[in-house]
């Protein structure tokens, strides 16, 4: 984070997760059969985000989720989720490398927040926007942009964002632009391939999980 704006991330967090309260979007959980799907995606995410590749020269790739949460769920309701996975995620941390509560890096939580969950699912959420305009409302067209295309380019324009950010505050590591960028491809293909495939798994067998896929747009004949 840079020095001269040490409360820009705890900020944008908090702008976004009040929104996010604001919209009041616990209400579709009333249902039992999405509570389920909720918290299986909860626990799926919340592993996702305690597992992470290391690669030569201390690249780290780890997948998010976040736009996978965005398509089942709507952007409010990813938002809050994802805040709640943060916190776990940061819990089983600490638990797994043996650390005490006074131990755990509670300064991480709004910079894993803000990049993890805030910045691809905006992001996802905007591209899936336009594409609900733009593009004609077809299941395979949903499933292929919902899932694939606004994943992949969801965490690749997080992943830019962030070494950005980390440029102009002078953080400079010791990994080369160019491995980051080749880093942040190979991630972007694997978020795709994730919520790509997970969407459609549940376009086809369980679409009451999907709240973006309306039938009313997707299904008129």
């Amino acid at each position: 984070m840079p020095a001269t704006l040490p409360f820009l991330l705890p900020v944008l967090s908090l702008a976004g997760l009040a929104w996010a309260v604001w919209q009041r979007p616990w209400r579709p959980l009333a249902h039992d059969d999405l509570q389920h799907g909720w918290l299986g995606a909860l626990v799926l995410t919340a592993l996702l985000w305690t597992v992470r590749a290391t690669l030569p020269g201390g690249l780290v790739l780890q997948l998010t989720g976040a736009a996978l949460l965005t398509t089942l769920f709507g952007l409010p309701l990813a938002l809050l989720s994802l805040f709640a996975v943060d916190v776990i995620s940061l819990l089983g941390l600490a638990f797994l490398a043996g650390s005490g509560w006074q131990e755990i890096g509670w300064a991480a939580l709004w910079p894993r927040f803000v990049w993890m969950g805030l910045a691809p699912a905006l992001l996802a959420a905007v591209l899936q926007a336009a594409m609900r305009r733009w593009l004609p409302h077809h299941p395979f067209i949903f499933i292929l942009g919902h899932g694939y295309f606004s994943a992949g380019l969801a965490a690749l324009g997080a992943g830019v964002a962030q070494a950005l950010w980390r440029e102009w505050g002078g953080a400079r590591g010791v990994v080369p632009l160019a491995d980051v960028l080749t880093g942040l491809l190979v991630l972007a293909f694997g978020e795709a391939f994730l919520s790509g495939m997970l969407v459609a798994v549940f376009v086809v067998y369980r679409p009451q999980w999907v709240l973006t896929f309306l039938d009313e747009d997707y299904l008129r004949r």
